[in-house]
C-alpha cells in the first residue's frame, strides 16, 4: 500500500511540475500597434500575433524569420509571403504543433495512471480482508 501511495505522490508531483512548466512556455515581450511579439521558450522562436482590427479577439500567428520586428500590416504581408513560399511557415508551425501534441499526450498519459492508481487503492480499501478462520 504505501508503494502505491509514494507513486500518487509522484506522479502527481510530475504532472503538477509538467503544468507549471507549461505555463512558462510563451515569453510575451512587447506590443506595437496590432502586433504583439511572444517566444516560444520550447523551440526558441520568435513569434508576432497580428490582431486585426475589426476582427473579434482573434489573433494569426506568424514566425518570424529573423529577430527584426514587423511594425505595419504591409511588412507583415511580405513577410508571410515571403516565408511560405520556403515552407519555413510551414515547417515552424508543425515543430510547434508537434512539441504542443507531445505535451497535451504526455500530461493526458500521467492523468490516466494517476486515476488508475486511484482506483486500485480505493478498490483495495472497499475489499474486505480475509480472516482464516480455521487453524
Amino acid at each position: 500500500m504505501e508503494k502505491r501511495k509514494l507513486m500518487l505522490f509522484t506522479l502527481t508531483t510530475i504532472i503538477v511540475l509538467l503544468n507549471v512548466l507549461a505555463s512558462f512556455r510563451w515569453n510575451y515581450n512587447n506590443i506595437e500597434g496590432d502586433m504583439r511579439y511572444k517566444t516560444d521558450r520550447w523551440t526558441n522562436i520568435v513569434w508576432v500575433e497580428f490582431y486585426a482590427p475589426l476582427a473579434s479577439g482573434s489573433a494569426m500567428e506568424f514566425p518570424l524569420l529573423s529577430n527584426s520586428e514587423i511594425s505595419s500590416y504591409p511588412q507583415l504581408e511580405s513577410h508571410v509571403e515571403k516565408i511560405s513560399m520556403s515552407g519555413y511557415l510551414v515547417s515552424e508551425w508543425l515543430k510547434r504543433m508537434k512539441f504542443t501534441y507531445l505535451y497535451y499526450g504526455f500530461n493526458s498519459f500521467l492523468i490516466i495512471i494517476l486515476l488508475l492508481l486511484l482506483a486500485m487503492i480505493t478498490r483495495t480499501r472497499m475489499r474486505p480482508t480475509r480472516k482464516s478462520g480455521l487453524n
